[in-house]
């Protein structure tokens, strides 16, 4: 299994272009384009909700990547103290101001995983390879 980390503070984060990295990584990885537009997509709103909801921008954020042959797993580790609570059937309205991107999570990944840790929260996404 191959691993790709992020360890940035909030404003690293916004001014640090780990899109880019993390998509040559993929690519290295044999990533099925569409596959990685996913977890792109998905590592995204993630980042955006830590920042959006966490008060201390100092504390690192780590993201860590790990490719195998089967999956991809997508480790997400902060210092919030809050999980997310989701309960949605259905997309939220586009006029919803919460709710559209843990939605987007929850229906693209294979696994969503939310858990509370000793230093804030963990986020867990898995998708599974298509060869």
């Amino acid at each position: 299994m191959n691993s790709l980390q992020f360890n940035l503070t909030h404003e690293q984060w916004r001014q640090h272009p780990f899109c880019d990295e993390l998509e040559q990584f993929m690519l290295m990885q044999n990533v099925h384009e569409r596959q990685r537009f996913k977890v792109i997509t998905c590592v995204l709103e993630a980042v955006s909700n830590v920042i959006s909801h966490t008060q201390d921008t100092h504390e690192p954020i780590v993201l860590i990547v790990h490719c195998s042959h089967d999956r991809i797993i997508v480790d997400l580790l902060d210092h919030s103290p809050t999980v997310p609570k989701v309960a949605f059937e259905e997309c939220p309205n586009q006029l919803s101001e919460h709710g559209r991107g843990l939605w987007i999570m929850y229906n693209w990944m294979d696994a969503v995983r939310f858990q509370t840790t000793v230093l804030g929260s963990h986020l867990r996404l898995t998708l599974l390879r298509h060869h």
